[in-house]
């Protein structure tokens, strides 16, 4: 039987279809869908059966693994990475993209993991759920297509579904590059290469961070921007702003909000400017990706270990009180207990 085509219109995408398209993958239903290189066919990866059949269709070897297609950042977490300075940089670097890092699971295996920038492809993956494994959606050796019609030929009633988004933007298979190696290396060249190649230097020349710090509060709207501020001035003293990247969040803040009056004040005092800083939320990924997170007190390590159980070695509790409400005096109080604190912990802090 021929496979259901769905058409896709980014400028109006029928959501229930996408949603429907979805349901078939996690019955097992294998699934062709356009990313912004060539178009692939995949399968949510929990599901053995649509594996087997990927397989089969293809014509591969059962030695050689399909790659994980993730929708959004969340679904990166499910996958157990190892978030080494490499791996972020590219990831940060080139994802949503045309590229496929190579990276080291926890369980020592290396994996392959693609971020599409291609709209049906995420929406696709990111309401089923869950990772697909995927791949283009030709038999081994064969070109790989570039529309949804090359796919109907190519691989016929051996599919389920075509979700037809119309040829695809850049038309050569992504990069695949192996960030556990070092410098890193490309196995398969493709599309952004010029770019890859940059990056590559930029690591092996030691111009990237190589320590990521977080530092939380409730509303990332005082403590946690004065203290980024302390951080930033001294690690540009000590000149290792490009080792040392400085980040924040607050377990209950709102995206794009600014910091008290009170703490641009006295971080001005201080020649100091925390003026622009905008408000971020707490996500698993800016946790997961963090060598150190410095937690203002004891609540906010709590919800951190609860959001992401696995970090709870990197979480340092500073107990610093919240000086929301309290006043200018109060605010210096703060500001002098975090110098104490950066002064006493500069050991641990840097690594």
């Amino acid at each position: 039987m021929a496979p259901t085509v769905i058409r896709f219109n980014p400028a109006d995408p029928n959501l229930k279809e996408i949603r429907g398209a979805a349901q078939f993958a996690r019955e097992g239903k294998i699934v062709a869908f356009p990313t912004e290189t060539v178009y692939g066919i995949g399968v949510p990866c929990s599901r053995e059966a649509g594996l087997e059949r990927l397989y089969e269709i293809k014509g591969r070897e059962r030695g050689k693994p399909f790659s994980y297609h993730i929708g959004d950042w969340d679904q990166l977490a499910m996958l157990d990475v190892v978030r080494t300075p490499a791996f972020r940089y590219f990831s940060k670097k080139f994802w949503p993209g045309p590229v496929t890092l190579v990276a080291e699971g926890f369980e020592g295996k290396k994996i392959g993991i693609r971020y599409p920038r291609s709209l049906p492809a995420c929406m696709l993956i990111a309401s089923a759920g869950e990772p697909f494994f995927a791949t283009s959606a030709n038999r081994s050796g064969e070109p790989s297509p570039k529309t949804a019609q090359q796919v109907i030929q190519a691989l016929g009633n051996t599919i389920d579904v075509v979700i037809d988004g119309g040829p695809c933007q850049i038309g050569l298979d992504s990069t695949v590059v192996d960030v556990t190696a070092e410098p890193p290396a490309i196995l398969r060249e493709g599309a952004e290469l010029v770019g890859i190649k940059e990056a590559i230097q930029e690591v092996e020349s030691g111009r990237i961070p190589r320590r990521k710090i977080l530092v939380v509060c409730t509303g990332n709207s005082c403590r946690s921007p004065m203290m980024a501020g302390l951080l930033q001035r001294e690690v540009r003293r000590k000149h290792l702003d490009q080792q040392i990247e400085i980040l924040t969040c607050g377990i209950l803040a709102r995206d794009g909000g600014t910091a008290t009056t009170e703490a641009v004040y006295v971080m001005k005092n201080r020649e100091i400017d925390i003026s622009s800083h905008r408000t971020h939320a707490c996500r698993k990924e800016d946790v997961l990706d963090s060598d150190l997170i410095l937690a203002m007190d004891q609540s906010h390590c709590d919800f951190l270990v609860g959001l992401v159980p696995q970090i709870k070695d990197k979480v340092k509790v500073l107990g610093i009180s919240d000086p929301i409400g309290l006043g200018i005096s109060v605010y210096e109080e703060v500001v002098e207990k975090l110098e104490q604190k950066l002064k006493n912990e500069w050991g641990t802090i840097v690594g």
